[in-house]
């Protein structure tokens, strides 16, 4: 009895939550359509381009949109399964955190929960499996 009453104390305590969904998250930010920077992978066959919506890029959560387009046609490239590793090359370390991905059209990729905590030289490490099998390294450079 005891401990059903504590449960109900402490179900009754905890702040209520509010469903979120994927189409209700992204309506309540800005478009990620500022150009941060650009790679080739490393077959030279895949475009890699990073936007943001916001520049100049500062330490702290990012949010990213990955997209990749055949570097000859500039054609999407459907197929595609994403993986990033964060990476601080001057440091010699990554995050452990994993990092959300969210397909958001045929070759675009919604980065989130990418929490870059130092300024400096960032590289966004990225393995791509699927239609094609590539790799990229994208830079990226963080203010204070």
């Amino acid at each position: 009895m005891k401990t059903a009453l504590l449960l109900c104390l402490l179900v009754s305590a905890a702040p209520p939550t509010k469903p979120t969904t994927p189409e209700s998250e992204t309506a309540a930010r800005p478009p990620l359509s500022e150009s941060v920077a650009t790679a080739t992978s490393t077959s030279g066959r895949l475009r890699i381009e990073v936007l943001t919506d916001t520049l100049p890029l500062r330490r702290g959560p990012q949010r990213f949109l990955i997209r990749v387009t055949e570097s000859a046609t500039g054609k999407p490239v459907p197929g595609l399964h994403l993986a990033v590793q964060p990476w601080m090359p001057t440091m010699g370390h990554g995050l452990d955190e994993p990092v959300r991905i969210t397909p958001r059209g045929p070759s675009d990729f919604e980065i989130s929960d990418l929490d870059l905590f130092m300024p400096g030289a960032w590289e966004l490490r990225l393995s791509l499996s699927g239609a094609i099998t590539d790799q990229a390294v994208v830079a990226l450079k963080l203010a204070r």
